[in-house]
């Protein structure tokens, strides 16, 4: 058996049978990761990154059941891959990225691929739609929701713990992870100001009063999040299922869930008042992590390319520019200096092509939003809070 292990959670220390929490957490959750069409498609690197870190800081995930979601798509002359939709070309690199996909999935002896399955949507569905889609299969009293772009970013050794402090509060619903957008110290002060800016009326308590804690996980603590937010995280299934995607309607097809359901929340606090808070039921994880607190980071799946893939990209456009112009010396036949630049591309191509293959495998990674840079002003934070739109007075 493997020896228990220790976690520090503010500055508590919890103890942790490694083999022993990742069988009880597998029993109590399951993933649901979902992915579509990116521009490093055919790659499958993107999202194997995300499962590698999952299995490198939170190893208890590693006992669920993951539910592999891969939304379908849009044809057009044009790439909108946010919207889902694609190329011709672009969705056959897709096709092709999803059956490397379910290759891993039956063959890749790696940890985190031994419990995953996959789920192909023939037509697109959007983030909440896809997530929708997976939820027949769960029969687990908690799902963790992530996306293929989301990468654990730190340690989280206190799943169970969690997820034994949301069986015992109801009112722990949905508990997002900490990411640069929500850092629980500054996301406290921004949020108390931004009831303030949207007229949440009084009685209101001030947001440092409703933070909860549990006995179940010693050194954690609940901020209430006053809008929800996509990034990873872990929620009641059954609330899922009977207020995400309950008679309320909160998520449109096509969409993300905090598009819909976050601008009612902001909306129901503004009418309602405070109270409308219990039946959202979301809150921020707060373990007491000293800067930069994220749990979650973001990677950018435009420019997620091995490097191979990079080259091959970058040849092909330096073949283009030889083409045209070739194409603009001369209209009836090509030029020696057009062929002889287009010649020489080639060889460059091929050239650094071998050295990429020579090469150590390596990813070609442009971080954006919490990847990486500095912690957030708390100016940008406000700003990330105001995607609820105040409507105009009188409506």
């Amino acid at each position: 058996l493997l020896s228990p292990d220790f976690c520090l959670v503010r500055g508590v220390f919890v103890q942790v049978h490694p083999r022993e929490a990742m069988g009880e957490v597998g029993e109590l959750c399951t993933i649901i990761l979902t992915t579509s069409p990116t521009p490093s498609n055919p790659s499958t690197e993107l999202i194997e990154e995300t499962l590698r870190s999952m299995g490198a800081f939170t190893p208890e995930l590693l006992g669920c059941r993951s539910i592999i979601v891969c939304d379908g798509y849009k044809s057009a002359a044009a790439s909108k891959f946010r919207c889902g939709i694609v190329t011709e070309e672009r969705a056959q690199a897709y096709e092709t990225y999803m059956d490397a996909l379910q290759k891993l999935v039956e063959e890749d002896p790696a940890p985190h691929w031994r419990r995953a399955e996959l789920l192909r949507l023939p037509e697109r569905h959007g983030f909440g739609f896809a997530v929708r889609a997976a939820l027949p299969r769960v029969a687990t009293p908690f799902v963790c929701i992530m996306q293929h772009d989301r990468t654990f970013m730190r340690p989280c050794d206190f799943v169970l713990q969690l997820l034994r402090g949301m069986g015992a509060d109801g009112r722990l619903k949905m508990v997002g992870m900490p990411t640069t957008t929500n850092d629980p110290p500054r996301y406290l002060k921004a949020a108390e100001s931004k009831l303030v800016e949207i007229k949440v009326p009084q009685p209101r308590p001030k947001l440092e009063n409703t933070i909860l804690t549990s006995p179940e996980c010693p050194g954690l603590r609940f901020i209430p999040m006053i809008m929800w937010h996509d990034s990873t995280h872990f929620a009641c299934t059954a609330y899922y299922r009977n207020f995400v995607f309950g008679p309320r309607h909160l998520v449109s097809r096509g969409g993300f869930i905090e598009d819909k359901l976050g601008q009612q929340q902001g909306l129901d606090l503004r009418t309602i008042g405070w109270r409308s808070h219990a039946e959202y039921g979301t809150w921020l994880l707060d373990d007491g992590a000293p800067p930069p607190t994220r749990l979650v980071g973001h990677l950018d799946g435009k420019h997620f390319l091995r490097a191979d893939d990079k080259v091959a990209i970058q040849a092909q456009q330096r073949l283009l520019k030889a083409a045209a112009a070739s194409g603009a010396e001369s209209s009836s036949a090509p030029s020696a200096l057009g062929l002889a630049a287009a010649a020489a591309a080639a060889a460059a191509a091929a050239a650094a092509a071998a050295a990429a293959a020579a090469a150590p495998t390596g990813l070609v990674a442009a971080a954006c939003g919490d990847t990486a840079g500095p912690p957030r002003s708390d100016d940008e934070l406000s700003a990330a809070l105001g995607r609820y739109r105040r409507p105009p007075s009188g409506r």
